[in-house]
């Protein structure tokens, strides 16, 4: 396992020597790259002295030899890397990195690491540093695209403060590397298509129908499923572009109507090995829309509606052997029954079943029904959504290699 440490210039960097180090004991092959900064606490010669690796410390250094991380040394071994921790990520390195700035040996490494990389990072600043709504937008944006953040702890800081900006301790680093590097990567060399978010129909230019969809639960899928491995076709439908996913691992593909839903998954579901249908498509579709905005009147007008295409069952109708489909039903009433339903007349593998009160919320009370006869429904109960990805994930990587 290559691992990257990218070291930044805060007093807590002497915690990252132990990092390393624990790290290489336990047989990863450990990299390090440091700022200018970060010399100033720690030197490179300890680093290299618990990895037996030079630290990289300049991009600019002429080379020593002729290999390819002396001419390179931004790009090698970052581009090979497995996984990448910013141990202590400062506040100017968590903005450099959130907004792709590559300025320095350890930003540019970050910028080139490769999709299936693991990232982390590891926060510690001054307490009020923290708190500044710049900081915390920036650590939003660097999680949003699939960095783990470890920490901060609270407590006393170097700098006579006490409060939240304390990195975390060396050992609880490495403990929560080490459970994701055994959990593995239930989903790696899959293709994952996932259809999220409401669908628009409109009955005029301005006017429409539709849900209260959020795209939440799809985003939560669709990074789950980058950080377990997986290639992720997301398409949605409109949402708030706080909702839709970030990773390097995952295309999205807006469309707005369940037509443009269904012919954008047609062209992505051959090639898919999984599909989650977790859409909320609306049923009906106007007959005949306006071309122009309808004028306000007094008096009642018929609306004609048309049911849209079953995107589910039209695609399972197309299963290859090998493909696992898992979809969702939110009921109102009599939800077991109808979920089962669905279930068989989609040719599911797998459905979620859930309610009203999950629309737009960070959670839900979720129920799984899986195909199998000998299988019995399981309610979950109420998860936020993070959590409730993982299991639908783990049903689906369960489907997978059945």
């Amino acid at each position: 396992m290559n691992i990257l440490l990218g070291i930044g210039g805060g007093i807590s960097a002497y915690k990252a020597v132990q990092v390393a180090s624990t790290l290489y004991q336990s047989g990863q092959a450990v990299y390090v790259a440091m700022t200018k900064a970060a010399q100033q606490f720690v030197t490179p010669l300890s680093f290299a002295g618990v990895t037996r690796r030079r630290a990289v410390t300049d991009m600019f250094t002429p080379p020593s030899t002729d290999e390819r991380e002396d001419i390179y040394p931004h790009l090698y071994p970052a581009t090979e890397a497995e996984v990448f921790v910013l141990v202590p990520a400062t506040a100017n390195l968590i903005g450099k990195v959130a907004h792709g700035i590559g300025d320095d040996v350890v930003t540019t490494a970050a910028l080139s690491l490769p999709a299936s990389c693991r990232r982390y990072f590891c926060p510690a600043m001054n307490v009020e540093m923290w708190r500044q709504p710049v900081v915390q937008a920036n650590v939003a944006l660097l999680e949003s695209r699939g960095w783990r953040r470890i920490g901060p702890d609270a407590g006393h800081l170097a700098c006579g403060t006490t409060g939240t900006g304390r990195m975390s301790e060396a050992a609880d680093i490495v403990a929560i590397i080490r459970a994701d590097l055994e959990a593995g990567a239930p989903l790696a060399g899959k293709r994952v298509l996932i259809l999220s978010g409401p669908t628009v129909e409109h009955l005029d230019p301005v006017r429409f129908l539709s849900n209260h969809s959020s795209g939440k639960m799809g985003k939560a899928l669709a990074e789950a499923a980058a950080r377990s491995g997986a290639s992720v076709d997301f398409v949605s439908g409109p949402v708030a572009a706080a909702n839709l996913p970030s990773h390097p691992g995952i295309t999205v593909h807006p469309v707005v109507s369940a037509r443009d839903m269904l012919a954008q998954a047609q062209s992505l579901f051959p090639a898919a090995d999984g599909v989650l249908y977790v859409a909320a498509v609306a049923d009906y579709q106007v007959l005949t829309p306006d071309a122009q905005k309808r004028p306000k009147t007094k008096r009642p007008f018929t609306l004609q509606l048309d049911p849209t295409p079953d995107i589910a069952a039209t695609l399972c109708a197309a299963r290859r052997p090998g493909q696992a489909c898992i979809g969702f039903a939110l009921e109102t009433e009599d939800g077991l029954a109808k979920a089962k339903g669905k279930l068989a007349r989609k040719h599911l593998d797998g459905i979620v079943l859930n309610g009203v009160d999950s629309f737009g919320a960070a959670d839900g009370d979720f129920t799984y029904v899986s195909a199998r006869p000998d299988v019995a429904p399981a309610a979950w109960g109420r998860l936020d959504k993070a959590e409730c990805a993982r299991r639908i994930l783990a049903e689906l990587a369960a489907v997978l290699t059945a």
